[in-house]
């Protein structure tokens, strides 16, 4: 199974939706809203949920920006101290075919950078904070290599790494490449000592480790200085931020498979997976240090449904400039 969703919980779902399609380039793909009772909050591990979702796409074929809403829990923003170093997901690395035009768009649209960008011509990166204070590096190479694109898709953004801040390597790693089958990517670096002055932590002592999920990577990130700050008390999925990722197959064997290896390692969904017929199945399972990933079956008929096929929409109306 290969990454193919990201998942942001968002406070201002128009405001971010839109900033991601005219700033960076992404494509809306579809709208739908959940207004479930305790089973279908019970499946995410929340006490109720109430939600509107909004979806992007960019180049891959398969991968998707979902973007969540809640109305119920209320959600709570991100602390306005967080830095990198705080233990949770972190950083989205997104790979931009033309990086002066990414940067001259978000410019335009009222975005600052946390600081200028570093590299040489062709490999330049630079960082910066979205509408929902989500930290984004707009990466000009990918350090996954070549990525896969849909044909009509070859000019778009796409998503290249996510990194997570873990307490301990070694038990990231053996959850998510000894049980979820991840590759180790051994002798790939998605990020350098140089690269953490893009976020202010220049002085920072830390170890880091790659899978390779599809064509998307997982860094994890341990930080022995500064230290890393554990989520705040009553830390919930729907707080404002990077909510997790899904690994995703459209063959449902593959999905069973892999769900029973995870129960045979002691790892079982919040409840059993949830099934639409003829759509999707989910499941959501928590790995040793409290990082929620999901599971995901996509029947391949609804592809479309579930937002992974760019959808002729009116134009989105932000709620702030």
């Amino acid at each position: 199974m290969q990454c193919c969703q990201l998942a942001l919980s968002t406070i201002d779902l128009t405001r971010t939706h839109w900033w991601y399609q005219r700033a960076l380039g992404f494509a809306a793909a579809g709208e739908r809203r959940e207004r479930g009772g305790p089973a279908f909050a019970a499946v995410p591990g929340l006490p109720e949920c109430s939600l509107d979702v909004w979806c992007l796409v960019g180049r891959q074929p398969f991968m998707q920006i979902e973007m969540i809403q809640f109305t119920r829990p209320i959600m709570r923003p991100r602390r306005p101290s967080w830095r990198r170093s705080d233990i949770g997901y972190s950083t989205v690395g997104i790979h931009v075919p033309d990086f002066d035009a990414a940067v001259d768009r978000v410019h335009m649209l009222g975005g600052d950078f946390i600081t200028e960008p570093i590299g040489t011509f062709g490999k330049r990166r630079v960082c910066l904070f979205d509408p929902d204070d989500t930290l984004i590096e707009l990466m000009e190479d990918s350090p996954a290599g070549s990525l896969a694109a849909s044909p009509e898709r070859q000019a778009a953004p796409a998503i290249a790494c996510v990194s997570l801040t873990v307490r301990n390597i070694d038990r990231a790693l053996r959850f998510w490449a000894d049980v979820l089958r991840c590759e180790r990517a051994r002798d790939t670096l998605v990020h350098t000592a140089e690269h953490e002055d893009l976020w202010g932590l220049n002085d920072a002592v830390r170890e880091t480790a790659v899978v390779r999920t599809g064509d998307v990577l997982l860094e994890f990130v341990q930080y022995s200085s500064p230290r890393s700050r554990n989520h705040p008390a009553g830390y919930m999925l729907s707080d404002q931020g990077i909510l997790n990722v899904a690994l995703g197959t459209t063959d449902k064997t593959e999905f069973d498979d892999l769900y029973r290896r995870a129960n045979a390692h002691g790892f079982k969904g919040h409840v059993e997976p949830w099934t639409v017929p003829g759509v999707a199945t989910v499941v959501y399972l928590t790995d040793p240090q409290g990082f929620s990933v999901e599971l995901l079956h996509v029947d391949p008929e609804a592809m479309e449904r579930m937002g992974f096929v760019p959808t002729v929409t009116s134009e989105p109306t932000p709620t702030h400039a």
